[in-house]
This record gives C-alpha cells, sequence and structure tokens, in this order.
C-alpha cells in the first residue's frame, strides 16, 4: 500500500493515518545507499592498485603509495557505513510496510464494525441513550450480532494501537542502530574535525616537533656542558638553577612531544614507533628521578643506622674487660694521689681515655664529591655527594648490617642514575644522527629505523571527516 493509496478517514481508531510513510521511498534510498558503498569500493580496488603496484617510478611515487593506503583504509570505513546504513533501511521499509498493513486492517475491520452498529441501532455510539433504548428492542439473534461486532470493534482498535506501538520500538531501535554506525565506522564530530586539522597541518607539525625535538638536545647539552665543569669545579648556584631549568624545559618538550605523537599515530597520521620512542624516553627520565630519590632515600637510611650502631658500639666499648680494667686503674691511681693536683691530672688522662675510645658519630654534613664519584652518580653533585655519604657510614660502620644494606641500596639507585644517564643520552643522539628529518630532507639517515618509527598498524584511526 503506498502513501496515495491509504486511507484518508482514520475514524474512529485515529484522528489521521497512525502509521505515516513511504517504504518504497524508504526502500529506494536503502538501494541508494548501497550503490554508492558498491561505487565506493570500486574506488577502493583501484587505490589499491596503486598502493600495490611496482611499475610507478619517481620520488613521488613513496608518497603517492602511503597517500593511497591511507585514503583506502578511510573509503573502506565509508563504505561499510553506507552498507550497513543500507540493510537498516530496508529493514526499516519492512517494518513500515508490515504496520501500514496491520493498521488498514484494523480500520476495515472497525468501519464493518460501526456499520453494523448503524444498522441494528441506528448509531454507531453504543453508550447513547437511543442506542441502549433500540438494543431492548432487538431479536435474540440481533442482539447476538451487535454483540460480535462489538467484539469486532474492541478487537480492531486493540490491533491498531499494538501494531504502532511495535512499528514504534522497530523504528526506535533501527534508528539507533543507524546512528551507532554513523558515530562508530566514520564519525563526523570532534574526533573527526581534530583529524582533518592535524592531516591539513601534518608537515608543519612534524617540522615543529623535530625542531622541538632539537631544542631539547641542545639544552641537554649545554646541562651536560655545566655538569661536565661541575665535575672539576664547584659552579655557583646561577649556573646550577640554569642546568635544572634547562632539564625541566627539556623534559616538558618530551612530554608535549608525547602526547602531539599520540595524537597523530591515534588520528591515523603518524607511526606508533614515534610513540614508542617517547615513551622510552620518558621512562628513561622517570627511572632517572626515582634513582635519585633512592640514593637520597639510601643516605638517610645510613645515617639512622649508622647512629643506632654508633650507639651499640659505645655500649660494647663500655663492657670489655680492657675498658674495665682501664677504668679501675684510674680510678685506683686517683684514689692514690696525694694531692688534688694530682688527682686532677689523673682524671684528665682517664677523659682523654674514654673519648679515645667513644665510636665517631655519624656525619652531620654531606662529604665533597670527586668528579669521577659525580659521574657514577649521573652527573648530579647533590646525588654524588649522598652516595658518598652512605658508603663512608658503611665504612665506618664496618660489619653493621643495617648500615652496609642502605649503602648497598644507595650504591644500586647510583648505578642506576648513572645507566639512566647513559642509555638517554645515547638514545636521544641515535635518533638525531640516523632519523629521516622534515626539515632538512637530504640528511642522511638510516631508512629500516625510520619505517620502524612510522609503524602503523592496519587500520589506525578514530575518525576521518571534517564536519
Amino acid at each position: 500500500m503506498t502513501p496515495k493509496t491509504r486511507p484518508k478517514d482514520w475514524e474512529p481508531l485515529a484522528g489521521s493515518d497512525p502509521t505515516p510513510g513511504d517504504p518504497e521511498g524508504v526502500r529506494a534510498s536503502g538501494k541508494t545507499m548501497a550503490t554508492t558503498g558498491e561505487q565506493i569500493r570500486e574506488q577502493i580496488a583501484r587505490l589499491k592498485a596503486i598502493a600495490d603496484t611496482d611499475e610507478l617510478k619517481g620520488k613521488y611515487v613513496e608518497e603517492l603509495k602511503k597517500g593511497s593506503d591511507k585514503l583506502k583504509s578511510k573509503l573502506e570505513k565509508a563504505a561499510g557505513r553506507y552498507e550497513k546504513v543500507s540493510s537498516k533501511l530496508t529493514e526499516w521499509a519492512g517494518c513500515l510496510e508490515e504496520a501500514q498493513s496491520e493498521t488498514a486492517r484494523a480500520l476495515t475491520s472497525a468501519k464493518e464494525a460501526q456499520d453494523t452498529f448503524r444498522a441494528l441501532v441506528g448509531t454507531t455510539d453504543l453508550d447513547s441513550d437511543a442506542a441502549k433504548k433500540a438494543e431492548k428492542d432487538l431479536v435474540a439473534t440481533k442482539k447476538a450480532e451487535l454483540e460480535r461486532a462489538r467484539t469486532t470493534f474492541e478487537n480492531a482498535k486493540r490491533r491498531n494501537s499494538r501494531a504502532v506501538e511495535e512499528y514504534g520500538n522497530d523504528a526506535r531501535r533501527i534508528a539507533d542502530k543507524i546512528r551507532d554506525i554513523i558515530d562508530d565506522a566514520v564519525e563526523d564530530g570532534f574526533w573527526s574535525w581534530f583529524s582533518n586539522l592535524i592531516e591539513r597541518n601534518l608537515k608543519a607539525i612534524k617540522i615543529v616537533l623535530e625542531v622541538a625535538g632539537w631544542v631539547a638536545t641542545i639544552l641537554a647539552a649545554v646541562a651536560l656542558v655545566i655538569m661536565i665543569a661541575a665535575l672539576f669545579m664547584v659552579p655557583g648556584a646561577g649556573w646550577l638553577a640554569a642546568m635544572a631549568i634547562m632539564m625541566k624545559i627539556g623534559t616538558a618538550i618530551a612530554i608535549a612531544s608525547t602526547v602531539t605523537h599520540v595524537a597523530m599515530a591515534a588520528t591515523g597520521n603518524g607511526g606508533w614507533g614515534d610513540v614508542v620512542f617517547d615513551v622510552v624516553g620518558l621512562l628513561t627520565m622517570r627511572m632517572g628521578t626515582v634513582a635519585g630519590r633512592g640514593i637520597k632515600k639510601g643516605a638517610d637510611a645510613a645515617r639512622q643506622a649508622s647512629v643506632k650502631a654508633g650507639r651499640q658500639q659505645a655500649k660494647d666499648v663500655k663492657t670489655t674487660q680492657a675498658y674495665k680494667d682501664k677504668m679501675s686503674k684510674f680510678e685506683a691511681d686517683k684514689a692514690a694521689a696525694p694531692n688534688k693536683r694530682v688527682r686532677d691530672a689523673i682524671q684528665k688522662q682517664q677523659d682523654a681515655y674514654k673519648k679515645s675510645q667513644k665510636p665517631k658519630g655519624a656525619a652531620q654534613d654531606l662529604p665533597n664529591p670527586s668528579p669521577k664519584e659525580v659521574l657514577k652518580a649521573g652527573g648530579d653533585r647533590d646525588l654524588a655527594a649522598n652516595l658518598k655519604y652512605a658508603q663512608n657510614e658503611a665504612v665506618k660502620r664496618a660489619g653493621d648490617p643495617a648500615t652496609n644494606a642502605a649503602a648497598r641500596s644507595a650504591s644500586r639507585n647510583g648505578t642506576l642514575a648513572f645507566g639512566t644517564f647513559v642509555g638517554g643520552t645515547l638514545i636521544d643522539w641515535t635518533d638525531k644522527t640516523i632519523a629521516p628529518s622534515d626539515v632538512v630532507e637530504e640528511k642522511p639517515k638510516v631508512g629500516p629505523y625510520g619505517d620502524l618509527k612510522d609503524w602503523t598498524p592496519v587500520n589506525t584511526g578514530m575518525s576521518d571527516y571534517a564536519p
């Protein structure tokens, strides 16, 4: 039943068509979308042929292949959208067609029942006084006929209501599915706009990232020069502050670079290899920070253990027989002294002996590390001083398990700090040496390394089209 053949008068079931629409029009829209999907598939096949061919020659070929492969991925999502929506529109047309047939049949039944009402009681309002009076005068067979018509009329209303409700549920379900398909495959929202923003400015973004990376490397190199100078002299506070600022700027650049590379890779405009490289760099920085904290924690533990061990050593000295004998001799000499002057002299000797037997206390100040010790601590003079402090206290309390354990912990973190410093520097400098450049295209590079950094899984990308 087409819209042109649908009833105009829907009394007594509704004021207007309860299930309006054109099933054939909806079905035709679905076919159009399916055809569009097929046409897109044809273009995908052509792009695949471009990406896979080995016949093209010239500088432009690699970029053309990459562009074709990237566009192919986007078109596959678009084709999928058209094909899935086409299927849902076809389903929608069927639901609408069925609902319209059901409501039309219900209307026919209702009108036939009303015709019977008029023939038997002269009105369609069975609750009116005239209808009730007329019903009393009917013979039994006519009363039964009227009751059957009443039942038919009520069933028609229920049939119409049920058809409208079921169609409403089907329509909402299919509409939700279509929205999910549109939002899932190729979203025309923020992510789509964001992806295209990156793609349109990709060259500039890559240049900014490369320049920022070189800025970070240069700052690290300057900080390294300051650190090397600090190996042989005690730099002023201004130099140390400058080095700290440089390292903070370098860390901020590394974090910003990581976030940008993640956005590029997630939208299909960059490689996850760059992200992995950035994450390794950040982890190296983080490990260096953790190692520094470990050194200071070890130094604090060594100080506490040294104080405790020193107190125990002092107690142990007083319990030795040699110490007791010496103290007894001093006391006997003082008792036999002929006068106060002699007793005071003996007392001074006794005090000097006590002091000589007393273990050294834990150092209050950090020692001054040598250049070699600074290097072993990752180039940080303060960390080197803490590491040397822990090691000195372990030597002082030779044999004390707690002090030795604290010193070993500080030493392990010192090794970690040195390793992260050397490793991070080597990774960064190696990358700058062999990675391809977006600023200087003629820069020497190692092809496989560049390919590794550009690595992207199949169908990477969150969105595709700008609104």
